[in-house]
């Protein structure tokens, strides 16, 4: 190699070394400069706090790939980015869980926690204990007050199934019947045309 160098018009084994040397310095200086560039957004995509950055930048800078192994080794784990979605799942899976604990197991309307019945589907909500008659919700397995299993639901009965037998009772419908209303004012009576 050397002797290629030297080989060159004007060459000599002084000046290869030199070039060899400038070489050298400009990767050196070129891979300190893209280690500072990669720490300074490296760091502002994990912190924003000020003296944190100006602290990781300095190390890089004055140590140059020792530092840059430090910076590596104490540098936050997550990004602000990460930070920032972890945090969003966090409150979507709360808010599902209060949703779940405060909302209709059919329609998933918000309802209040003392409702025996959900006003939006007609959906049971809570029945009354075989064992101690407290209100429990009809999700439970059991009750939560005196440890009694709760009997398991029954199938929903499918709309226009077999006709009740003579002696099964049927349950009224939880809608009131409607009522025709009338009219309040009089009718006023018809008069019969006037001849000419």
């Amino acid at each position: 190699m050397t002797s290629i160098l030297i080989g060159w018009p004007g060459g000599s084994l002084e000046s290869a070394l030199k070039l060899f040397g400038l070489l050298l310095v400009a990767y050196a200086l070129v891979l300190w400069l893209s280690a500072l560039i990669w720490v300074y957004r490296d760091i502002r995509n994990r912190t924003n706090d000020q003296s944190s950055q100006l602290f990781a930048i300095l190390l890089v800078g004055v140590f140059n790939v020792p530092g840059l192994i430090v910076y590596l080794v104490i540098r936050p784990q997550a990004t602000l980015a990460d930070a920032y979605d972890q945090s969003l799942e966090a409150e979507a899976i709360l808010h599902e869980l209060q949703m779940v604990a405060n909302s209709c197991q059919v329609c998933r309307r918000p309802i209040d926690d003392d409702f025996n019945v959900c006003p939006y589907c007609r959906t049971v909500l809570r029945e009354p204990c075989r064992a101690c008659a407290r209100l429990v919700r009809t999700s439970w397995l059991l009750c939560p007050y005196c440890a009694t299993e709760r009997a398991q639901p029954r199938p929903a009965v499918q709309a226009q199934s077999a006709p009740p037998s003579a002696g099964a009772q049927t349950t009224a419908p939880l809608t009131p019947p409607r009522r025709t209303t009338t009219s309040t004012r009089p009718q006023q009576p018809t008069q019969p045309p006037v001849g000419r």
